[in-house]
């Protein structure tokens, strides 16, 4: 390598050396943003497009440094090869980084016509290739490398995002479109794989604070909800009717006092584990406090019903009290209040990546509810729409119908699977 740069001026021996090291401390940034990004606990699509992104530089940097090897050590036509190379993987980082941004949008709740703005950089990048393969011509190059993120810069500019929120992506995409303005001003420089993977860093650490910044409101709100869930969930009422059952049945049926202390006992210790529970259940576990309420409401002195199952997903995880409210709504104010209604239907499936789950009564539906029933409904369903909210990014709709009210849990299928220890 020193006979190579002995043959060069003293410029652009500079230039090379600057080259040289610029990318070798972008392979090492390269490797630190790889393994944070893995590191992170919750991975979703959004994060797939970033290392994808992010791996993909990678390969453009390990060709540029081939490239600047051959240089010094071949021939000039080799070099020019893996240079050229290097231009095309960091083209093609544009796209799969619009991806990710698309995803920060979406993951707001705000809709995007993502294949317009892919569509978009993926004919830029397309352009891009042509350019290098058949022009070779480096100032066009790197102009259309100020296009792609200048596309982006528009992006943001639409987007929905506030200033200070979009404080780290301005940041960040100032560095590529800085390389590729020091490209067209002298195509000896090349620090677009520097730029690109230092606009990662700054939008991948803004990220991660973003996320812990929303895990500790998360947090907060989840401590504040738990005594409202605690008087929710403890229902004195229910509790006292279900002892003055249970005392009735040691004169009337000895034999299924044990049993009903049981469920009894049982129905208390989940709620109250629920309290202190932030991490998700097995569907199973949850279905077992549903049965343990169901077999308390059975024991009461209230119209009989049937309590139907429909599974075809059962295995995946949800938050602590997430169907059992839901259940317990159906029987006390679903067929409870209605004179025909005596059935309630629970079904899962699994259906455009969301586990849907389901929980239907045939009961009041649409008629008129007493104000006092309206108040505990509404404060059980907020507990449950919470809960799926902070742990899991899912959804509750409550839907009325002429015969019966329909309950629909909906959770992110990646969000549902077992969490990582």
């Amino acid at each position: 390598m020193a006979e190579g740069l002995e043959q060069l001026s003293d410029e652009a021996a500079f230039i090379f050396t600057f080259d040289f090291i610029t990318v070798l401390l972008s392979i090492v940034l390269v490797l630190i943003v790889i393994t944070a990004a893995i590191q992170v606990r919750n991975h979703n699509q959004r994060m797939g497009w970033f290392i994808a992104s992010v791996c993909v530089i990678m390969c453009g940097l390990m060709s540029q440094i081939t490239a600047e090897n051959a240089y010094l050590r071949t021939s000039s036509e080799y070099g020019s090869n893996y240079y050229a190379r290097s231009l095309t993987f960091y083209a093609v980082a544009a796209p799969l980084f619009t991806l990710y941004f698309i995803d920060t949008e979406r993951d707001e709740g705000k809709k995007w016509d993502g294949y317009f703005w892919t569509m978009f950089q993926t004919l830029v990048s397309i352009l891009f290739v042509v350019f290098v393969v058949l022009t070779r011509t480096e100032y066009f190059v790197y102009l259309a490398f100020l296009v792609q993120y200048a596309i982006i810069l528009a992006m943001l500019l639409v987007s929905s995002k506030d200033i200070k929120a979009s404080l780290g992506f301005i940041i960040g995409i100032c560095f590529p479109i800085a390389a590729a303005l020091l490209g067209m001003y002298d195509s000896r420089i090349n620090v677009m794989g520097a730029g690109l993977i230092l606009m990662h860093l700054i939008v991948f650490f803004g990220y991660q604070a973003d996320m812990e910044r929303e895990l500790m409101s998360k947090r907060a709100e989840l401590s504040e909800n738990k005594l409202s869930l605690l008087m929710d969930q403890i229902h004195p009422h229910f509790i006292y009717n279900s002892l003055q059952q249970i005392a009735l049945l040691c004169d009337e049926e000895p034999e299924s006092v044990k049993p009903a202390i049981l469920n009894f006992s049982g129905y208390l210790r989940k709620n109250l584990e629920s309290l202190t529970n932030v991490e998700m259940i097995p569907f199973s576990r949850e279905m077992e406090h549903v049965d343990m309420f169901i077999a308390l409401s059975e024991i009461l002195p209230s119209k009989n019903f049937v309590v139907k199952r429909d599974f075809e997903v059962e295995d995946f995880y949800i938050p602590a009290l997430t169907v059992q409210p839901l259940v317990e709504n159906a029987i006390k104010y679903g067929i409870g209040m209605s004179e025909e209604g005596n059935e309630i239907l629970i079904e899962t499936k699994e259906e455009g990546g969301f586990i849907n789950i389901r929980v239907v009564d045939n009961g009041h539906g649409k008629k008129t509810e007493l104000s006092t029933q309206k108040k505990h409904k509404s404060v059980g369903t907020k507990n449950v729409i919470t809960r799926l909210d902070m742990l899991c990014d899912g959804t509750l709709a409550i839907n009325k119908l002429e015969k019966g009210t329909e309950a629909i849990v909906k959770i992110p299928a990646m969000k549902a699977q077992k969490p990582k220890q």
